[in-house]
C-alpha cells in the first residue's frame, strides 16, 4: 500500500509561508525614523536657542570647547606646557586679523598698568580661560617659564584704570564666551625653560 504525502517546502521562519513570522524590517525602519526625528528635535532645539537665548549658547558651547582643550592637552602632552605667540603692537584692527597671535594693545599703555596683549576668544584667545593661579606657561620664542600670579575681571569696554596695579611681567586677555566679561591675567617670569619643575 502506497501512501501519498505532499511536502510543504515553504520556509517558516523567513516568513515566506504567508506571515507566519513578522518580518523585521518594520522595526528597523521605526528605530531610523525614530532617531531622524530625535535627531532634527535636537537640531531644531538648538537652532531656536541659537536664536533666543544666543549669549547662552555662546557660553555653553564656548565652555565645552576649553574644557576639551584643557583635558586635550592634559591627556596627550602632559609634560608640555601651554604656550601662546605674542604679536606686534596695535589696536583694534590689528586684534581683529585673528593671525593666533596675542596683539599688544597700545590704547592701553599708561602709568602702572602692565603691557597688555589681547586676543578673542575665538582666535586663540580662549586658551588663558583654562589657565587657574599658578599655572605656568611658555611664550614661543621665548626660553623663559613664566607664571600666572594674578587674575581680574571687568566688564567689556572698561577703563583700563581698573587694572592698575597688577603685579608681573605683562598681561594677557580674551574674553568670556557669551558675557560681557573680559579677563585679565598677569604673568611673571620664574625662570629659564629647563630649570623649572
Amino acid at each position: 500500500m502506497t501512501v501519498g504525502m505532499t511536502v510543504d517546502r515553504t520556509d517558516s521562519n523567513r516568513g515566506d509561508s504567508g506571515g507566519a513570522v513578522p518580518s523585521r524590517r518594520p522595526r528597523r525602519r521605526f528605530g531610523l525614523l525614530f532617531a531622524s526625528i530625535v535627531l532634527v528635535g535636537l537640531g531644531m532645539s538648538f537652532l531656536s536657542a541659537s536664536v533666543f537665548a544666543p549669549d547662552l549658547v555662546d557660553k555653553v558651547t564656548g565652555d565645552v570647547k576649553v574644557s576639551v582643550l584643557k583635558q586635550f592637552h592634559q591627556i596627550f602632552a602632559p609634560d608640555e606646557l601651554p604656550s601662546i605667540r605674542l604679536g606686534g603692537e596695535g589696536g583694534m584692527v590689528e586684534l581683529d586679523h585673528c593671525d593666533g597671535t596675542f596683539t599688544e594693545m597700545v590704547s592701553y599703555r599708561i602709568d602702572d598698568v602692565l603691557p597688555l596683549f589681547a586676543a578673542h576668544n575665538n582666535c586663540g584667545g580662549d586658551v588663558i580661560l583654562g589657565w587657574d593661579l599658578g599655572q605656568r606657561v611658555m611664550v614661543e620664542g621665548s626660553d623663559v617659564v613664566y607664571e600666572v600670579v594674578e587674575e581680574r575681571h571687568t566688564p567689556k569696554w572698561s577703563n583700563v584704570e581698573a587694572l592698575v596695579g597688577m603685579t608681573g611681567e605683562f598681561m594677557v586677555q580674551t574674553c568670556f564666551y557669551g558675557e560681557n566679561r573680559m579677563r585679565f591675567l598677569s604673568l611673571a617670569p620664574v625662570g629659564p625653560a629647563g630649570s623649572v619643575d
